[in-house]
């Protein structure tokens, strides 16, 4: 079976989006006691969306997923129009008092501070 070579355009496009990430966690964010939210318009293309939950602030892998699907699903809701870049950065540890587990209330408490930074 042949595998088709990669070609240059995708590397090229991966190397800007990295610096518009970059050129983008370089601005002031909009923040809340658990969330930042680093944004930007643009006039054409799709909205783009970055989440960064770092290991070092989710231990578990289950949470950071969870987290993750949260995010997505609260901005597929929201309809920007204009279009928009989006990074959203978790900024503070989940689970200090439950040994590093996330449980419902503090599930509750960081979609409430979501909402409220996305609406």
């Amino acid at each position: 079976m042949r595998v088709a070579p990669k070609v240059a355009k995708d590397s090229q496009c991966n190397e800007l989006k990295s610096a518009r990430i970059q050129a983008l966690l370089r601005t002031r964010p909009t923040s809340s006691e658990a969330w930042a939210i680093y944004a930007e318009s643009k006039s054409e293309g799709c909205p783009d969306l970055g989440i960064a939950i770092a290991k070092k602030f989710a231990k578990r892998a289950v949470d950071r997923n969870r987290l993750k699907r949260l995010a997505r699903e609260l901005t597929r809701n929201k309809t920007p129009d204009n279009f928009v870049e989006l990074v959203i950065r978790l900024k503070q540890p989940v689970g200090r008092s439950t040994r590093g587990r996330l449980r419902s209330p503090e599930y509750q408490e960081l979609k409430s501070q979501l909402q409220g930074l996305v609406s």
